[in-house]
């Protein structure tokens, strides 16, 4: 069995993936501004960085799924998480807006759902709804992409 590979080696590993994909790209930690929501931010820069956001990021969601294996880890806030031009730091951004409308609705509803979530972003929703008193959340669904539920307690 290989040894985890530390955090702070990771950057030279993505830019290697990359490189074996004919990508050029460099890495460099970039904090999110929310540590809790968005922590190890790795941004990955250069003149094919863009590639990896075609499709909706699934290959950035892959090379961080390959990341993540090599880590060995399962520790949220030790994990990397990969960025490029931006694109998931906004998407937590837009996501924590969308939490606060529902938190919204769900107090003057009851309840107010969010469809078509992947994990990560129900985890910044949950986290996001976690603050706000008197609400709960919850994911319904089977498979990696589900609604989440804002409901009063």
């Amino acid at each position: 069995m290989r040894a985890p590979t530390p955090l702070e080696a990771l950057p030279e590993l993505a830019v290697r993936c990359c490189a074996h994909l004919g990508l050029k790209v460099k890495a460099r930690f970039e904090p999110s501004g929310d540590d809790e929501l968005f922590p190890n931010r790795l941004l990955l820069e250069g003149p094919d960085a863009a590639a990896l956001l075609a499709h909706r990021g699934q290959a950035l969601d892959a090379l961080q799924f390959l990341l993540h294996e090599a880590q060995g880890e399962r520790d949220e806030n030790r994990l990397v998480y990969l960025d490029v031009q931006g694109y998931r730091l906004f998407r937590m951004k837009e996501l924590q807006a969308m939490a606060a409308l529902a938190a919204e609705k769900a107090r003057t509803l009851g309840r107010f759902t969010l469809a078509s979530l992947n994990p990560r972003e129900r985890r910044w929703v949950h986290l996001t709804i976690a603050k706000e008193p008197g609400l709960t959340t919850e994911s319904e669904g089977t498979g990696a992409i589900k609604a989440l539920t804002v409901k009063r307690l």
